[in-house]
């Protein structure tokens, strides 16, 4: 027979009520978006009709007001003066036009008229007056003029590059005897348009063909592209220079929906300035447009839907709000009904829960005390007795002490302050408690060392207090072990440590004795390079000192007859021959010095330039041309001397693979790029090029590619340790076209200013 505990219907009864109240929350939630999204679309159905209103008034207005200019350029170029001051050229006569042009621009309210001749220069204009006029500029390049020099009217839009404003372009041949002499242009400028719709509860944007915002009542909007523009679209306008150096950016539409056929709902991400600092907000509006046939523009119409939005917000807040107080009612009188019977049931549960307390502290095996609010013993357990192994009962109404002795000073204030209680007592709770070690004493004097909780016990008539003794017999014994078996672990790591500091100093001193192994391997290698350049050193040397000699021979002559001013001139020839000397030992003693590796700036063309002319001697010898790059204005953080050696190391390496190769061209390429955060410097030789068995093992120390005899295969391995302590990196690799490239990467130098300045 099966039968229903009262606890499992009590728990079916609860989760049928957690599903009722899951159920009726979806429901509410799902009628508050409901309702407010047929209310939304309601109110936006009433704005997309204002807007269709304001839109063709918006179009109507703004044809009308460019179509009354469109006839101006037909009307002057048939105008006598124009035709003269075209044909002619005279200054009274360009003068005299400069003045009815201004006129004519001030009874139209056009923005600009000027005058063009068959190459393109504007020889007489409305602003002749202004600073920025258009007088002697060239605009030939403008598509209206082509297009009026091809006998046909023009029309163009376009961002001035003289006046920096914005404007349509009408424009029309001028002829005489059917030739045509000359271009007539008007200018009309769509900023006044702007101004004059900039305070209406709408945005406005004004799209020219390719999708760019080209007037709109937000300033920050122009130049902005609705759409996706190809590369080939953004060349075609950059080179037209329409919008004279703008950056075309794609207008931050986040999402756009459709409404109906003729409007769609779309939200912008702007940047929105609020006390000195900048956020992105997001913006949504109904957006309607058409077409301006007499532009081949569209006009579009942006409607904030803010206060919509927010009207519907508060309206489901207040249907939610509403719903709420009425859920909280009806859960207020349910609880209420509840906590009458549980009430019932808690007073049963006390009675239970007191019997069974009394039995949990007799039968505990931890002993419990009982004190008054004098710290005196007023009851106890069974298990102190067995604790201390003697009947209690003689020490009751006396004092804690008589029981129990702390090993720590305090216990006689604990009848009086409240400070002994432990600060790391949860006091939230309203519970103080005080933990001390100490020992439980009989009359014979006996001890049993124990730990010692009293606790504060806050009863509804009265304080008093709960001690609970824990036995710490076998607690102490293992301290004993423990402080035993410490003690032996710290003597036996004094003795190791004594060996590894021993073990350390021999280390450091191997550590030293490498580094001075490497320095003299890095100055072995510096020597054997200048060891091959010392027969191109000599060529370079013998020339400046064979032309010395020539210079002083003959300025002795000079001297002889008088020709001081040959004479000068010779002695200056010798200095500087004898300045080009000096540069040229410089370099090699500086190139010679030892030293270690110092980090700081260095210019990357100054290091490529110094390690060329150290090489350039052998390349002049052996006929081998250096191709060296521009400065880039690279700046590396490293150490100038051994960068030049690596470099010297790699274009001698270079110079011996196209030796090797006679049969091929005789280049070498020195290229510098900027990849990540490192500057690349490439050497390209034409040789034949490495074997993968040598890219594999080129950098380890005795191994070459050379012929037989040829260098000891230590400058590579020795350039890979320089870039290495510079945090750079080498690698090489075979080109497609044929050859070898060693590159070398080397971290961007940051400047860090110093702290406090």
């Amino acid at each position: 027979m099966h039968t229903t505990t009262p606890s499992h219907t009590a728990s079916q009864l609860i989760k049928h009520r957690a599903w009722l109240y899951l159920l009726m929350f979806v429901l509410t939630a799902l009628l508050t978006w409901k309702g407010g999204e047929a209310l939304k679309n309601q109110q936006v159905k009433t704005l997309r009709m204002n807007t269709s209103e304001q839109l063709a008034q918006l179009a109507n207005v703004l044809e009308s007001a460019i179509a009354k200019y469109q006839h101006m350029p037909t009307l002057l170029a048939s105008n006598d003066r124009v035709i003269k001051a075209l044909r002619n050229g005279l200054p009274e006569d360009i003068a005299q036009l400069n003045r009815e042009l201004e006129q004519i621009n001030r009874i139209t309210e056009a923005s600009d008229s000027y005058i063009l001749n068959t190459d393109g220069l504007t020889i007489a204009a409305s602003n002749y007056r202004q600073g920025a006029s258009f007088v002697g500029n060239n605009f030939a390049f403008r598509p209206y003029f082509k297009v009026a020099m091809a006998g046909k009217s023009g029309r163009y839009y376009a961002l001035g590059t003289t006046s920096n404003r914005r404007g349509y372009y009408f424009s029309y041949p001028v002829y005489a005897e059917r030739k045509v002499i000359g271009v007539v242009v008007v200018k009309v400028d769509l900023t006044q348009f702007e101004k004059r719709f900039a305070n209406q509860s709408y945005e406005f944007l004004l799209l020219d063909p390719d999708g760019i915002v080209f007037s709109s009542s937000q300033q920050r909007w122009l130049y902005r592209v609705l759409g996706e523009l190809s590369f080939a679209e953004l060349q075609r306008i950059a080179e037209s220079q329409r919008y004279f150096g703008q950056s075309i950016e794609k207008l931050a539409i986040v999402y756009q929906q459709p409404f109906d056929d003729e409007s769609h709902i779309i939200d912008i991400l702007e940047n929105t300035s609020i006390a000195d600092s900048t956020t992105l907000e997001r913006s949504a509006y109904l957006r309607m447009s058409r077409p301006i046939r007499l532009l081949n523009f569209q006009i579009s119409i942006l409607a904030p839907l803010k206060t919509i939005n927010e009207e519907i917000a508060l309206w489901r807040a207040i249907f939610a709000g509403g719903v709420t107080i009425a859920a909280l009612l009806f859960g207020l009188a349910v609880l209420r009904g509840r906590m009458l019977r549980e009430r019932s049931d808690a007073n049963e549960m006390t009675r239970h829960n007191q019997a069974y307390i009394r039995e949990v502290i007799q039968n505990t095996q931890a002993g419990l005390v009982t004190l008054d609010e004098k710290h005196q013993i007023e009851s106890f357990n069974p298990a102190v007795e067995k604790l201390i192994g003697q009947p209690l009962a003689p020490l009751v109404g006396q004092p804690l002490s008589v029981l129990f002795q702390s090993e720590e000073q305090g216990m006689a204030a604990l009848s009086l302050h409240p400070d002994v209680f432990d600060s790391t007592t949860p006091r939230g709770l309203g519970i103080k408690v005080l933990t001390q070690e100490g020992h439980l004493c009989d009359s014979e004097q006996n001890t049993v060392p124990v730990e010692m909780t009293l606790c504060e016990m806050q009863l509804p008539n009265r304080l008093s207090y709960l001690v609970t003794f824990h036995d710490m017999t076998e607690r102490k014994r293992y301290e004993q072990d423990i402080t035993q078996a410490r003690i032996d672990l710290e003597q036996r790591v004094k003795a190791r440590t004594a060996e590894l500091e021993s073990a350390n100093l021999r280390l450091r001193q191997e550590i030293e004795e490498h580094k001075g192994t490497q320095r003299e391997l890095i100055q072995t290698a510096k020597l054997a390079v200048l060891g091959q350049l010392t027969a191109g050193l000599n060529h370079e040397l013998n020339q400046p000192l064979t032309a010395i000699r020539a210079f002083a021979g003959n300025g002795l002559k000079f001297l002889d007859r008088g020709l001081y001013e040959q004479a000068h001139a010779n002695l200056q020839h010798i200095s500087q021959l004898g300045h080009h000397m000096g540069d040229i030992i410089a370099r090699f003693k500086v190139f010679a010095r030892k030293g270690d590796v110092q980090q700081g700036p260095i210019a990357v063309q100054t290091a490529i330039m110094g390690a060329s002319k150290i090489m350039s001697p052998r390349y002049k010898e052996v006929g081998i041309e250096l191709v060296v790059q521009e400065d880039q204005g690279f700046i590396v953080n490293g150490d100038m001397v051994f960068l030049e050696q690596v470099l010297v190391n790699l274009l001698a390496n270079a110079a011996d693979a196209i030796l090797e190769a006679p049969n091929h061209s005789r280049c070498v390429a020195i290229e510098q790029r900027l990849s990540d955060d490192h500057i690349v410097i490439c050497i390209q030789d034409s040789g034949n090029g490495l074997s993968e068995e040598a890219i594999k093992h080129l950098f380890e120390p005795f191994f070459t590619s050379k012929s037989s005899g040829l260098g000891l295969g230590l400058g590579l391995s020795i350039s890979q340790r320089i870039i290495d302590a510079m945090g750079g990196q080498i690698r090489a690799s075979n080109r497609s076209s044929g050859g070898a490239e060693f590159c070398v990467s080397l971290p961007c130098f940051h400047h860090q200013p110093k702290e406090g300045v």
